[in-house]
């Protein structure tokens, strides 16, 4: 089985089919390029850690949660509970689960 690699642009513009050295320089390029990059967002992350910054979007559901809550101990449905308070009925169903330990202890299995 052959496999080309289509170069679109740089020094290697072209189609290949066999190995060369410029490929293989290109490669060893941009893995060392992906490298450092790993190394340098690890370096970061654990940099705002440190300085109690904690990254990614904030949870939609903090906001929503004990609307979710309220609405399933009334019985609504989850697809009717996620059209309402305008999250995925996954975001329901986690919000839920993860309610459910706190609310009823003895609904845990052995």
């Amino acid at each position: 089985m052959r496999i080309a690699v289509k170069v679109l642009e740089g020094i290697a513009v072209g189609e290949h089919t066999e190995r060369s050295l410029i490929l293989d320089l290109a490669l060893a390029l941009s893995e060392d390029r992906r490298r450092d990059i790993v190394r340098k967002t690890k370096n970061g992350l654990e940099a705002a850690r440190r300085r109690g910054r904690v990254g990614g979007r904030r949870p939609v559901v903090d906001d929503k949660r004990a609307a979710i809550l309220a609405r399933r101990r009334r019985g609504e449905s989850i697809r009717a509970i996620a059209a309402s308070v305008k999250v995925s009925i996954g975001v329901v169903h986690k919000t839920i689960a993860e309610a459910r330990p706190e609310t009823h202890p003895a609904d845990r299995s052995p």
